[in-house]
């Protein structure tokens, strides 16, 4: 027997369960009630002889089928809409009336009806009325429709059918949403006439499928509502967007079930725990009907001022709702938030706080979901965005995604008189001396400065008051036919006062809630005459708008910087056919990969921002390579690929980046000290999404003009820093690139001084009587040693010279090396030398090491050139630094210089910069002249880089760096470099003061500091006295410490020995990421590591 959980209004069957109407497949079949009990009244689902579908209800126990069903698994059972036919076509049951009038109502697969009407095939009795019913159905699945037979009532049918479910709104964002056909560039519905859709777009919506609840979230519809507010309607429109149309009500359905799923994956909310959640109305009807999708119990905590239709919609769903004083300070405890906190912090692992005023999931859900929407329906074109704030999600969030879009839209608060924020915001009023005074309009407004509001993506202000917002509704319903509540009368007020303030535009706002609730109060007139409001509102040509300093509107007596300005008229009237036949990808799988672009790239601030700060959350997750497949296997996507791979939908993708994300290394992280790299620079994160959106290559001028320039630029620049050239000096001849890391930086260094020693192996290669022989530290990094076997120098012909005891090239051993390579008839071509060593961060003496060179250059009056390079990968931003510069110091002599800007500076990986001093001579030794790149015969031919490198493909690296030096200036840059070195001392410092605990490897030279930890029993450690076995015990902490503080997400520190220096395995602590960690971290991240290693 097939089991139907059936609720007041709609019968909703299990998802895949197909219902004929062509058998009797129906007969018997048992329906239960939504609130079934023992002995209450059920109803039978009937298929009779001459009827297609007929509901009877008759008296049954329903117990024992009953009792088998929990309050989860029978809403595991529901879904909004009924499979009624082995054809797809799908329907909404409605409950059954005492005559069997029953009707079906057409299925819209997440979509949202704008008019609140449905569409309906009607069970009749009669067979011939039957046969063009179901000729209409089968129009519906075929996509086409029937004429209809004269007489008949089926064309009335059909346009009430297109007319009333499926004038809706082109754009919609709920999963499984359907895009209809836009009537132009801005996706909106006119409150005022009726749009005719195709059967195309019938056949679409009613073939989807069903989807679940939680789907009707968001997607809601733009509403044209010009011609009733604005004040300049030619040439500035207003859309609202209809909130009202989730599934509880209100905007606040995004917030409850982002925050809830967040809390769910987290690990914060768990099965039995119960919710927990203050609010002044909405958010707590949403809290609730996300509790009942998910199976979990609440309680809501309003206050008195909360209109008795919204009380009553929070209980409607089965939970608490506890009603507090209003007006009281927001310190009181029996503030409405304060309860919630208070209820939760005694009841640990019982209750979960939803915090929704401090809570950042609250903005990041707006920023995931109403921005784009925004964004998506205005393609674009919107300039002004007005809110009202109570929590501040809704304004932050969606503000920060349309900014993040276009950073000329202007973001409009709309606030009541009474409330804190605006003396906050306009006068600068600290938040211990605002003064809370009163207002009517529920929903917005508040008593204190939430959390989750930042005023730095707000621009202005709209001060509004309670009898202008409740007029403008009963306005809107008056002239519109839209009911909605104070919050929307609030908003639309202040679209009208921005209106008459701007020469043109497109404003946005939002309608956060229906009228309905507000029955009682807005549009009760006896209510209205007893609070005075009546006659009192305001005109909106009085009104003003407060812009903050230096946010002046950019409409305003601003000519339009757009290619084809804005006509706001012809903004809804493009009649040109939609051509997307020979399309690979159809717009509808276009825009749906676009919004799981933009979620991801939402997503991926959020992780940002939660990444850079200290205990928010662990460095590292230990797993292994078995338990990371195992995870992705566990999302649903296999890290595998099948022989023959499937298409896998966006959901289980972004499933996939979920586990990514929980599956990687936090290297943001301040405490992420294993790698020279770490931290990433915001605005050179911005620069590297700005080329890989680009996503053009850097090989010629023609399809990379901005990007070839740009990197010129940055190569000039850093050219000047380590020539150490003046200002007002013009920049010394140069030549470079850049390259993916810096160890192609030093392959590249070597394949110049190749080809300046002999310019035959271009051509001839090496051959095994190769005499040219380089030079380079012990220390030095590894990948001199695979350039030379890259290049085909070989391993044998690269030559480590000793180091001083900081790790440092020995000026002495470079001479005895270079002679004795000399003696044995080899020719010395290269030395290359280093500023900042890997491990111990130590700067090479330059100025004495080109003394060595040059006396071998100039000996006995020959010329022998060698060319010498610094690796300075690391510590070469030494050179933007007053106080550092020195380590640098005889830097300028050298012939090539290299630098990673995304170690120490906080560039996205990968940025390295390679630079010589003679200019051509990339192209001359590693130039191919591929003719179908690079025509001499074609524009600007000259500003090609591509015959420079080795690679034909490369991306534009130069863009981060370039965006963030604009931003930083050299200082900031200092600043950063400074600060790292400074940290470095001070850690040396704790180590040396710390009693034993720590043992300092060397002084710290850069921005590595190496020790080793002593466990208890091997303390005091004295490195003069240890003995060989004591030394080999404390080798073995270090890997040991390192594998505890990972399996606690705490630190990560790299480990590793010097062998030539007789050092066992200690810690080397790098800090490239000064941003976000202070003295005070580091102290305490050091008590950590003496807690963890005590029993070692």
């Amino acid at each position: 027997m097939l089991c139907i959980n059936i609720t007041p209004k709609f019968v909703r069957i299990r998802r895949g369960v197909a219902l004929s109407t062509h058998s009797s497949s129906l007969r018997n079949c048992q329906i239960l009630s939504s609130n079934a009990e023992r002995g209450t009244k059920t109803q039978r689902l009937l298929l009779s002889g001459n009827q297609k579908l007929v509901i009877d209800s008759s008296t049954s126990d329903d117990a024992s089928m009953g009792s088998h069903f929990s309050r989860r698994a029978r809403r595991h059972f529901s879904s909004p809409f009924a499979r009624v036919s082995d054809k797809r076509r799908h329907a909404l049951v409605t409950s059954a009336s005492s005559n069997n009038n029953n009707k079906i109502t057409s299925a819209k697969s997440g979509l949202n009806s704008t008019s609140g009407g449905e569409s309906r095939l009607r069970a009749i009795n009669n067979p011939s009325q039957q046969r063009e019913q179901q000729g209409l159905a089968d129009a519906l699945a075929a996509g086409k429709s029937a004429k209809s037979p004269p007489g008949s009532s089926r064309g009335q049918e059909e346009k009430e059918m297109i007319d009333q479910t499926y004038e809706l709104n082109g754009n919609n964002f709920a999963e499984q949403t359907i895009a209809t056909p836009s009537d132009g560039p801005i996706d909106v519905l006119h409150a005022s006439s009726k749009q005719t859709k195709s059967w195309q777009a019938v056949r679409r919506a009613v073939t989807t499928g069903p989807v679940q609840s939680n789907a009707l979230i968001g997607g809601t519809p733009l509403i044209d509502v010009t011609s009733v507010l604005s004040l300049n309607p030619s040439k500035v429109k207003i859309y609202a967007k209809c909130e009202y149309m989730n599934p509880s009500g209100s905007i606040k359905d995004r917030i409850a079930s982002y925050i809830l799923q967040a809390a769910i994956d987290a690990g914060d909310l768990k099965e039995g725990m119960t919710v927990v959640a203050a609010t002044s109305g909405n958010t707590g009807s949403a809290i609730a009907a996300a509790c009942a999708i998910r199976g979990f119990d609440y309680i809501v905590i309003t206050n008195k001022k909360c209109s008795i239709e919204k009380i009553d919609s929070m209980r409607a769903y089965g939970g608490t709702v506890i009603v507090a004083k209003s007006g009281v300070a927001a310190d009181d405890p029996e503030h409405y938030q304060n309860i919630e906190n208070t209820m939760v912090a005694e009841n640990p692992g019982k209750y979960f706080g939803v915090n929704q005023y401090d809570n950042l999931n609250n903005a990041l859900a707006y920023e995931a979901t109403l921005g784009p929407e925004i964004i998506a329906q205005t393609k674009g074109l919107i300039t002004h965005f007005v809110a009202g704030s109570s929590t501040g999600g809704t304004l932050t969030g969606t503000s920060r995604y349309l900014k993040a879009v276009n950073p000329e839209i202007k973001s409009v608060l709309a606030d009541p008189r009474g409330s804190v924020l605006w003396d906050n915001f306009v006068n600068d009023v600290p938040e211990n001396e605002l003064i809370v005074g009163k207002w009517e309009i529920e929903g917005v407004g508040k008593d204190s400065i939430p959390g989750v509001l930042s005023w730095d993506v707000v621009d202005g202000a709209q001060r509004g008051d309670d009898a202008s917002s409740f007029y403008t509704c009963r306005k809107v319903a008056r002239d519109l036919g839209v009911l909605v509540g104070g919050s929307a009368g609030l908003n639309l007020h202040a679209c009208a006062v921005l209106s008459g303030k701007i020469d043109n535009g497109v404003i946005v706002t939002v309608l956060p809630d229906s009228g309905v609730k507000y029955l009682s109060k807005i549009f009760n007139d006896d209510w209205m005459n007893e609070k005075g409001f009546t006659g009192k509102e305001k005109s909106p040509e009085d009104g003003e708008i407060y812009w903050r300093p230096g946010a002046n509107d950019p409409c305003e007596n601003q000519k339009s910087s757009r290619m084809f300005p804005i006509n706001a008229c012809s903004l809804q009237h493009d009649t040109r056919k939609q051509c997307n036949d020979d399309e690979l990808n159809p717009r509808e799988q276009t825009e749906a990969e676009l919004r799981f672009l933009e979620e991801t790239a939402a997503r991926m601030v959020e992780y940002h921002r939660q990444s850079v700060k200290i205990g928010e959350e662990p460095v590292v997750l230990m797993n292994t390579p078995e338990s990371i497949r195992a995870m992705f296997s566990e999302a649903g996507v296999g890290m595998t690929f099948e022989h023959q791979e499937p298409a896998w939908s966006e959901q289980q993708l972004r499933d996939a980046v979920t586990t990514i994300l929980q599956t990687s290394v936090r290297s943001s992280s301040p405490l992420f000290l294993n790698q020279l790299y770490a931290g990433v620079d915001p605005v050179a994160l911005a620069g590297e999404w700005v080329s890989a959106a680009l996503n053009s290559n850097v090989h010629t001028f023609e399809v990379a003009p901005s990007l070839t320039e740009i990197e010129k630029s940055c190569l000039e620049k850093v050219a000047r820093c380590w020539l150490k050239t003046n200002d007002g000096v013009e920049t010394p001849e140069h030549d470079g690139l850049f390259v993916p890391g810096g160890s192609l930086s030093i392959l590249y260094s070597i394949l110049l001084a190749r080809d300046v020693a002999d310019s035959s192996i271009r051509k001839a290669g090496m051959d095994r009587n190769n005499k040219l022989v380089a030079f380079c530290s012990e220390n030095a990094h590894y990948s001199y040693k695979k350039s030379a076997i890259v290049t085909g120098l070989g391993e044998e012909n690269l030559v480590a010279v000793k180091c001083l005891p900081n790790g440092a090239m020995d000026p002495g051993a470079l001479r005895a090396a270079i002679a004795s390579a000399i003696a044995a008839g080899k020719t010395p071509f290269y030395v290359g030398t280093t500023a900042g060593t890997t491990v111990l961060g130590a700067f090479d003496p330059f100025s004495e090491i080109f003394d060595v060179v040059d006396e071998f250059q100039n000996a006995n009056g020959k010329s022998q050139r060698i060319w010498t390079h610094i690796d300075g990968a690391w510590g070469g931003g030494a050179m933007l630094s007053k106080e550092h510069n020195h380590l640098m110091d005889g830097a300028e002599r050298s012939d090539s210089f290299s630098w990673n800007p995304h170690k120490m500076l906080g560039m996205p990986l990968q940025c390295s910069v390679f630079v010589c001093k003679h200019a051509g001579s990339l192209s001359k030794a590693n130039g191919a002249k591929a003719e179908y790149l690079f025509q001499p015969d074609k524009n600007n031919s000259g500003a090609d880089l591509g015959d420079r490198t080795i690679q034909c493909g490369r991306k534009a690296d130069a863009v981060k760096l370039w965006l963030a030096w604009k931003l930083r200036g050299d200082e900031g840059f200092a600043k950063c470099i400074d600060r790292s070195f400074h940290l470095a001392k001070f850690v040396q410092l704790e180590v040396e003061n710390s009693d034993g605990k720590f043992v300092l490897v060397q002084p710290a030279q850069c921005s590595n500091v190496g020790f080793w930890y002593v466990p208890p029993r091997l303390r005091p450690f004295n490195r003069t006295t240890a003995t060989e076995e004591d030394w080999a015990e404390l080798g073995y902490v270090a890997p040991k410490l390192k594998n505890a503080m990972q399996k606690a997400g705490d630190a990560m520190i790299g480990f590793q020995p010097i062998a030539s220096m007789g050092y066992v395995n200690f810690f080397r602590l790098v800090l490239p990421n000064p941003r976000h960690i202070t003295e005070m971290d580091l102290r305490a991240m050091l008590d950590r590591m003496d807690t963890y290693g005590q029993e070692f």
